[in-house]
This record gives C-alpha cells, sequence and structure tokens, in this order.
C-alpha cells in the first residue's frame, strides 16, 4: 500500500469476515448503513487498518433493504451477515457511489454477488504539447533558427534520397512516410535543444547525460527507419532505448 502513489485510485474488495455496526465513534470511516448493529473483533481490524491508510469503508455507506446487504448465508441459510466489504482511500470515496448484494445471479457460493457503481472523472494533461508548439513559434521567429532549420532538413532529405537510388528495394508508401516524419520531428527537437534559453525539461534531474542517451536513441531509431527497417539496426535501437529510459529512471528516482 505505501509503494502505491497517493494519485492512484487504491480499491481494496473481498471477504474480510468482518462485522461493522453502528457505533458513532466509526461513523467517519464506516457510514451508518450497516447491517449489524455492533462490530465484532474483525471488523475493529479493518476499521483501524483502513483509517492507518487512509481508507474509507463504502460498503456500509448506503441504504438499502437488508436483504441487499447480505453478502454471506450460512450452510442451513437462516444466518445472513455483511462481511464483505469495498474500501477506496478517501480522496476518491465518492467514485463509488452506491454497493448492494445481488442475490439471484447463482455464483456457486455461500457469498452474493455484490454490484459496485463507481464513477470517475479521467483527465488528460495536454500542457507539454502545448509548450513544444510554443517553443517552436518563438524559434522560427529567428531567422538564424529559421534558416537552419530548412537547411538541416534538406541536407536529411538529400541522405534520404540517396539511400533509396542505392538500394534497389522499392519501399512502400506507408515507410517512406515514417523516414519523412522521423527527419521533421527530429529536426525539430535538434533546434529546441540548441536555442539558448529553451529548456527541453523543466526538472532538475534531466541532465547532460539524459540529454545524450535520448538523442543517441533518437539517431538509433532514425537509422532504423531509413534504412527499411532491418534487423540489426532495430536491434541497436532497441538497446539504445533500454539504456536510455534506465538510466532517466534511475535520475528520477535519485
Amino acid at each position: 500500500m505505501n509503494q502505491i502513489a497517493g494519485s492512484d485510485i487504491k480499491i481494496i474488495f473481498g471477504d474480510f469476515n468482518a462485522k461493522v455496526g453502528k457505533e458513532s465513534i466509526y461513523k467517519p470511516t464506516i457510514g451508518n448503513e450497516s447491517l449489524h448493529n455492533e462490530t465484532n473483533n474483525n471488523g475493529r481490524k479493518m476499521i483501524q487498518f483502513a483509517i492507518s491508510k487512509g481508507l474509507n469503508v463504502r460498503s456500509a455507506m448506503f441504504p438499502h433493504k437488508d436483504i441487499h446487504k447480505e453478502t454471506w448465508y450460512s450452510a442451513d441459510g437462516r444466518t445472513a451477515n455483511q462481511i464483505n466489504h469495498v474500501l477506496i482511500n478517501n480522496i476518491f470515496r465518492s467514485a463509488v457511489t452506491d454497493i448492494r448484494a445481488l442475490r439471484g445471479p447463482d455464483i456457486g457460493s455461500d457469498h452474493n454477488l455484490s454490484k459496485i457503481n463507481f464513477k470517475v472523472k479521467l483527465r488528460v494533461k495536454t500542457g507539454n504539447k502545448y509548450s513544444i508548439k510554443r517553443k517552436m513559434v518563438n524559434i522560427f521567429q529567428n531567422p538564424k533558427w529559421k534558416q537552419e532549420y530548412a537547411t538541416e532538413v534538406n541536407n536529411k532529405f538529400e541522405t534520404l534520397e540517396n539511400l533509396d537510388n542505392e538500394e534497389s528495394i522499392d519501399s512502400n508508401i506507408n515507410e517512406k512516410w515514417e523516414n519523412i516524419k522521423t527527419i521533421i520531428k527530429g529536426t525539430k527537437q535538434q533546434l529546441i535543444e540548441k536555442d539558448e534559453g529553451t529548456e527541453t525539461f523543466n526538472n532538475k534531474w534531466y541532465d547532460e547525460e539524459c540529454k545524450f542517451v535520448t538523442e543517441e536513441m533518437e539517431k538509433a531509431r532514425e537509422k532504423w527507419l531509413i534504412n527499411g527497417r532491418r534487423e540489426k539496426e532495430e536491434l541497436e535501437y532497441y538497446h539504445k532505448r533500454k539504456e536510455a529510459h534506465k538510466i532517466i529512471r534511475n535520475k528520477k528516482q535519485t
């Protein structure tokens, strides 16, 4: 539990063999809609665990008929308990909008199937995308970088054309388009990094070593695409990418 990021949704669901009651002292954690009036020993242990980990017991929060709270039946069918529970971290507790036991489905068990209504909003991060666009606008306002971009792209297209002439193998249109995209994107990234006062990453951990391995990885990928995705270049690109990811991951963790 401690190794999971606080921004992630944590859900624990299952048979705790724990009864939770309606004691006011536990109300912030378990609510007041439990099937039982008193908390047993396992219930107290579960509540203590939930409090220590910042969790909320949502299975006893929603008003339903008792038959829709019963999650387990004894062998003789006379005793019913609510011992299956759902725990979720407090900041996401509102994502669980309803929980009830379903008596109809035959699941071959002495437990009833539990239905959980879960609703969460997902956010899409677009900051980096627009940040790079703004950097490109600033770069092209400088005549020096504008001319260098045109020169670099032209040189790379000439190299690509020479390779196509030397290899008497017709590349399909998809491979050619991938090569063109690689040239344009790679040249753009090089200009952003060369522009004084412009940082590709704002993180302090991104140093010269990260920059070097990233460039090597991009070069290997470009070589792989331009040379027709051959196995030799693909293997080289794989190792460069693996090395870059390892170094960057270690930098982030330190």
